[in-house]
């Protein structure tokens, strides 16, 4: 195929003719006669639509559906509505010079041309002269759009393109994507009709909806689906075999023609015939008609021919209407009327190749006939009223009465004379009127498929899909390609062929995923045998095309078996042809791969090398302007999610981020919904709920901005991925669900499991067991269908947390754990590994063995480097933490039944000893003790080691036991001071883990009533007083234990008198965080002991009541201990 076969591609909306150089109006194409022939048989039909008119006229927008077999007069009615609608803007004073009627018109010929209709029509408003500039047509076209508030430089540019005017810098275009520029010209033709109607009722017409394009009917399903259009009678017109795609609505009304009676057909030939018809001929036109009404014209009118052309001996021509010569079928009557009128059939004919519409400029260039002769036999067509004219020639367009009067002489052709004159128009097209050739390549292509030159029609169809796929009028481009696809059936098998052939291909196939989505049915075969055609062809860029087309169809139905063999191809192709923008490509199909496999290092490893050939950037944006996406965002996208695998969360959001920024700086909304895409992937991932929500609705609005119905439907499903992490379960739920339906929808089956994973883990946590087995089991079903792995070690973890919060069965569920730890360690999955491990771990603690689970999560978490504010590593270090805390809790409780068993009994006699020991939940370093020196001494102390735990308590003890042994050499253990200096040198906290202690030692002798003591750092003891009311304090007589040696700790010595009370304490007592965030002091501890002393009641009860209240919990932060000592 040589290069300029196929021009460059134009807007498949810009309609405005070389041609069209006569002066329009904006109501109808063409003027019929002044007399038009009398409606028969409608009187029914038409007091309906009058009244319809009339309600639309009082504001209630009405839709009326005008159904009916070709030739039942469908466009009599219209004319009759239009003259209605006419005739009430005469009589309003408050009727505008526009026009009160809007008609579109649908052909056969257009109906894969997007928005034909809408063109035709503003072609015929503004009616361009040949000559006239382009900025004065601009001039002429914003001054039209002014009059409805549409003068907008954004919408003018639209109207531009839609009426084939070249760019003006004046009304820039707005630079939309395709999809997002179609929309907006929708709701610019709405907003124009809505102003119309602002204006004056409005009957909006569109006729033989049969052929209507699919761009047109999206814009007018669209409409009516708004509901009431004020003021506004939308009448459509259709053969039934047309079935309208949006519902029936309260304002919309059906009406069906029927076919004449007898006596209704007897009346029009009467009538038509303008002299009395014989009962018999009236019959047979009845029987040869079927009652249709332009079939009864059209024969009457060859009775009233017939009779006009009789010679002056009273015979008629041989076309003379009679009983024995009627016409068997509407082809011979037509071929009848024009030997009646001794016309020059050629020139019908050619007339109707060029269709139901044609220029004489046109024709003229066509035929081979003279200009007089041919203006004398289009003359003769027109008086016939087998043609309506618009203009004078050479300047005018005609228009033949009915389809199929049109359809009638050109099947009076034979074949040969048909592919001639079809191979005349065409070539005559492409040779004088190129820009009729460039504006309307799908009317070539028609001609020279009529003419049976296929290879020439198949270019033609080619140049028709590629304009339509420009503008994203995918449908119709669709059917441009297949159409010429078909046309190659017929080719011999060549080279040629095979190019041509994969030259649609390649388009075709990406306009079937534009349309229906990657996993489309169609898409699959067409990849394939573009796939096979690149054999055949040898080693063309075109074939990697046709490779990652096939890929993408396979990966996203997930059949990633294939799509291994297919990626690797994609390599081999690459490496042979050396292209490194394509080996970047080819590179993204196998990383892709094998993520989606599981193989997370080997993923990351392709990603990195792919980006290494990103730095040719003249080739990755050849190719990147061919596949829409960029290879530095995809290979970022995935090379973030194999980092978040691997454990390195923090880089692979770093990665994700410079994947967005890259994005965001081309022009490729492709690439931004991609890098969107993955961003709520990852962060779904992460478990950051908004952040999962927000990249979700930004991925929707892209979607939905840009068309992408694949990933639009992905997009849902992460905004409710993210409201599911945030708690908002049951809205989660509903939208996520109806994602899931929407992405099904499309085909799709890529990353299936991985959103059904999501749903059984949201359903668990609803309680809504059944319908999460059935979602997980679904979901390991598709993990061996079509072995796509990344998710399966989740999915085994999920369905043990199913398995427990349904049943508690621990068994099974510690099976699916473990299994999900097998799989994410061959993987190399240490994110996956981590949840797993959780969950077994608190499955563990459930059991009783909190240390081995310990040991196990430890031993993976140790191994994390960052990532440690992501949920997974709070929630990891929190378990850790937890138990942790239960392997303390049993070391402490042995700690504390050994401390408490270390303290002696109370004591009684001359002096009566008593303790409270009530250890914090951490056990601080509290130990209390008293023992007998000898008959006559007393030794009472209590320690307090600083810090919590097994270590302060354990040393806190080793003091009691060295204290009640006196084994502290070279101390007078009756010697307070002494004792103090010798413990202070032997347990210095730089020994001892840096443990800190204070202490109050005291030794009463009973014979003497003298007690004598010193404290290290200590709380005061208190002594009560018998009948003193102010208590007597014994304070500290030196600093902290163990900071330092050398320092000395004094004694004091008091005397004491019968009834006096000693109580020894912590700072436990009293260092009590109150609820209003103040600490209770030792003054005000004092006095309260005082004022306790007083009622004779239980000092240390009193004091831990009271402590309980203070903290407004029996749980202290710290170690109560008291000793009281009574003294007779």
């Amino acid at each position: 195929m040589k290069s300029d076969d196929v021009a460059e591609p134009s807007s498949p909306q810009q309609r405005v003719r070389e041609l069209d150089t006569f002066e329009p109006r904006p109501t109808h194409a063409f003027d019929p006669p002044p007399a038009l022939t009398p409606l028969t048989g409608r009187d029914t039909e038409v007091s309906l639509l009058r009244d319809r008119w009339e309600q639309a006229e009082e504001g209630m927008g009405q839709v009326v559906l005008l159904v009916g077999e070709a030739g039942l007069g469908k466009s009599r009615l219209v004319r009759t509505v239009e003259d209605i609608a006419r005739s009430s803007a005469a009589e309003s004073a408050a009727a505008s010079s526009a026009s009160s009627v809007v008609e579109w018109r649908c052909e056969q010929r257009f109906q894969n041309t997007g928005l034909y209709p809408a063109a035709q029509y503003f072609a015929r408003a503004l009616g361009f002269a040949r000559d006239e500039s382009t900025s004065a047509r601009f001039d002429r076209l914003a001054r039209y759009l002014e009059e409805y508030d549409l003068v907008r430089p954004e919408i003018v540019a639209l109207f531009a393109k839609l009426l084939f005017l070249p760019a003006d810098e004046r009304y820039p275009s707005p630079g939309l994507p395709a999809i997002r520029e179609r929309e907006e010209m929708f709701r610019a033709l709405r907003h124009w009709l809505r102003a119309c109607a602002a204006r004056q009722p409005i009957l909006f017409v569109i006729e033989d909806l049969h052929w209507i394009d699919a761009s047109t009917l999206e814009f007018l399903g669209e409409f009516i689906a708004e509901g009431l259009h004020d003021r506004i009678l939308t009448l459509l017109t259709f053969r039934p075999e047309f079935k309208t795609p949006w519902p029936a609505m309260a304002h919309q009304t059906s009406l069906a023609l029927n076919r004449l009676t007898r006596r209704q057909v007897a009346a029009l030939v009467r009538n038509e015939a303008g002299r009395p018809v014989p009962e018999s001929l009236v019959t047979q036109v009845y029987e040869r008609t079927g009652g249709v009404p332009l079939l009864v014209e059209e024969f009457s009118r060859m009775i009233r021919e017939s009779a006009q052309t009789a010679s002056p001996d009273g015979k008629t021509n041989r076309g003379a209407a009679g009983a024995r010569e009627m016409p068997a079928t509407l082809q011979e009557l037509v071929m009848g009327r024009l030997d009646l009128m001794s016309s020059n059939c050629e020139v019908a004919q050619l007339a109707a190749t060029l269709g139901r519409e044609f220029h004489y400029e046109m024709l003229a260039a066509v035929s081979s006939v003279d200009e007089l002769t041919l203006q004398a036999e289009l003359d003769k067509l027109a008086g016939a009223e087998i043609l309506y004219v618009k203009g004078q020639p050479p300047r005018c367009a005609y228009q033949f009465k009915h389809a199929l009067l049109e359809e009638a002489l050109r099947s009076a052709l034979d074949e040969t004379k048909r592919q001639q004159f079809h191979r005349q128009v065409a070539e005559v097209m492409e040779s004088q009127f190129p820009r009729s050739a460039e504006e309307q390549p799908e009317l070539i292509a028609l001609h020279f498929t009529e003419a049976g030159l296929m290879e020439k029609a198949v270019n033609y169809w080619l140049k028709a899909g590629l304009r339509a796929r420009e503008q994203f009028a995918n449908v119709e481009a669709i059917a441009h390609f297949t159409r010429g696809r078909e046309l190659l059936a017929t080719l011999e098998p060549a080279p040629r062929r095979d190019a041509l052939e994969l030259a649609l291909l390649g388009p075709l196939g990406t306009a079937y995923i534009a349309a229906r989505g990657y996993a489309a049915p169609e898409v699959g075969p067409v990849f394939h045998r573009a796939r096979e055609l690149c054999e055949l062809v040898g080693d063309t860029p075109q074939i990697f095309t046709m490779l990652r087309g096939h890929f993408a169809f396979h990966l996203v139905r997930g059949d990633f078996r294939l799509c291994t063999q297919l990626a690797a191809d994609a390599v081999a192709f690459a490496e042979r042809i050396g292209d490194p923008g394509l080996l970047m490509e080819a590179l993204f199909l196998r990383g892709l791969t094998l993520l989606y496999r599981g193989d997370f290092a080997g993923a990351r490893d392709c990603c990195a090398q792919a980006l290494d050939k990103y730095d040719d950037r003249e080739r990755t944006a050849f190719w990147a302007a061919l596949t829409g996406e960029d290879g530095g965002v995809i290979h970022r996208c995935y090379l973030a999610l194999a980092m978040w695998h691997l454990g390195e969360a923090e880089q692979a959001l770093r990665m994700n981020r410079e994947a967005r920024d890259l994005a965001a700086t081309l022009n490729q909304p492709f690439s931004v919904e991609y890098a969107w895409h993955h961003t709520g992937w990852l962060h779904q991932h992460c478990r950051l709920g908004g952040k999962t929500h927000d990249a979700g609705e930004e991925q929707r609005r892209i979607a939905i901005e840009q068309g992408f119905l694949f990933w639009q439907a992905s997009g849902t499903l992460y905004s409710a991925a993210g409201l599911l992490l945030l708690g908002r379960t049951e809205v989660g739920l509903r939208q996520f669900r109806e994602g899931l339906d929407a992405y099904r929808a499309t085909g799709a089956g890529l990353g299936l499991s991985y959103y059904l994973g999501i749903l059984g883990e949201a359903l668990t946590r609803a309680s809504r067991f059944s319908e999460a087995q059935q979602a997980l089991q679904e979901a390991l079903a598709l993990v061996e269908k079509n072995d796509e792995r990344f998710q399966e070690a989740e999915l085994h973890r999920l369905q043990g947390e199913l398995l427990l919060a349904e049943a508690d069965d621990q068994a099974p569920a510690e099976r699916c754990f473990r299994r999900a730890i097998e799989i994410a360690r061959a993987q190399r999955s240490r994110a996956w590994e981590l949840r797993a491990r959780m969950s077994l771990a608190r499955l563990r603690q459930r059991q009783g063995r909190s240390e081995e689970a310990f040991r196990a999560l430890t031993a993976l978490f140790s191994g994390f480097t960052e990532g440690f504010e992501m949920p997974d590593m709070v929630d990891a270090a929190a378990l850790l933490k937890e138990l942790g805390n239960e392997r303390m809790r049993a070391e402490l409780e042995g700690g504390v039944k050994y401390v408490l068993g270390c303290i002696p009994p109370p004591l009684r006699g001359a002096v009566s000893v008593d303790w409270r020991y009530i250890p914090s939940s951490t056990l601080g370093g509290d130990t209390l003790g008293f023992h007998w020196l000898d008959p006559d001494h007393l030794a009472l102390y209590l320690i307090d080691v600083t810090g919590h735990g097994l270590d302060s308590a354990m040393l806190s003890v080793t003091m009691h036991n060295v204290i009640r042994a006196g084994s502290l050499r070279g101390a007078d253990m009756k010697r307070p001071e002494q004792v103090l200096a010798k413990l202070n040198e032997t347990f210095q906290g730089a020994q001892h883990g840096y443990k800190f202690f204070t202490i109050w030692y005291g030794v009463y002798q009973v014979s003497a009533r003298q007690l004598a003591y010193a404290a290290g750092g200590h709380p005061a003891a208190v002594v009560l007083l018998p009948g003193v009311g102010e208590p007597l304090l014994l304070p500290a007589t030196g600093t902290v234990m163990g900071v330092a040696r050398g320092f000395e700790f004094p004694a004091s010595s008091h005397p004491v008198p019968a009834g006096a009370r000693l109580l020894i304490f912590s700072d436990g007592i009293f260092e009590i965080r109150r609820e209003k965030k103040t600490v209770w002091n030792l003054p005000e501890c004092v006095t309260y002991v005082a004022e306790l002393g007083q009622r004779d009641v239980n000092i240390m009860d009193g004091l831990f009541e009271r402590a309980r209240e203070l903290r407004g919990s029996s749980q202290l932060d710290d170690d109560f201990s008291i000793i009281e000592a009574r003294f007779e």
